[in-house]
């Protein structure tokens, strides 16, 4: 009975050695992304655009501002995976309650172009708000010393709730910021 344990304990430890190898034989053949920066900024949304009805940042009650910040990832192509979160602050100037914050989930791919130009597309969750959707957005880059850099962004969210009927709202803001 011994000899039937040790035989078993033997193939487990062969079989054990053969996966761990395995594994990193991939490990080694996948590069695994790095991390290629980290960005915070301001974002403001100018104006809303909902079943024809326009909303400019003149409305007290539509006004909200973000405050972005995020990770960017290498990947093996010429493509960048972008983590972003934003805590949203929106006041109420009439109402008992001084003010709403909420966190949108921003994670996105950025495609740099040549001169400091980047193309991007986020998916959107806002929690808190009900909310899902995307973001395309376009970026430029002015470098303030080496490692860092000042950016423009113009984006143009879209979103889909709270409500069932409140069907598809389209954004469009600027996005100021560092990035590292």
């Amino acid at each position: 009975m011994l000899k039937v344990q040790l035989f078993i304990l033997g193939l487990f430890v062969f079989f054990l050695n053969q996966i761990h190898s395995q594994d990193t034989n991939v490990a080694e053949k996948i590069s695994s992304p790095k991390v290629l920066g980290y960005h915070f900024g301001v974002v403001q949304i100018a104006f809303a655009i909902n079943k024809g009805d326009v909303i400019y940042l003149d409305k007290y009650d539509f006004y909200t501002i973000g405050f972005p910040f995020g990770i960017s990832l290498k990947t093996p192509g010429k493509a960048v995976i972008d983590l972003e979160f934003v805590p949203v602050i929106k006041p109420y100037l009439t109402t008992e309650t001084p003010y709403n914050v909420h966190l949108l989930y921003h994670p996105g791919i950025l495609y740099p172009l040549k001169q400091g130009w980047t193309l991007g597309f986020r998916l959107a969750f806002e929690s808190g708000e009900k909310q899902f959707g995307f973001t395309p957005l376009i970026n430029k880059a002015f470098r303030i010393n080496e490692g860092s850099v000042f950016f423009v962004e113009l984006v143009a969210p879209g979103r889909f709730g709270p409500a069932k009927n409140s069907g598809y709202t389209q954004l469009g803001g600027l996005h100021l910021g560092f990035g590292f």
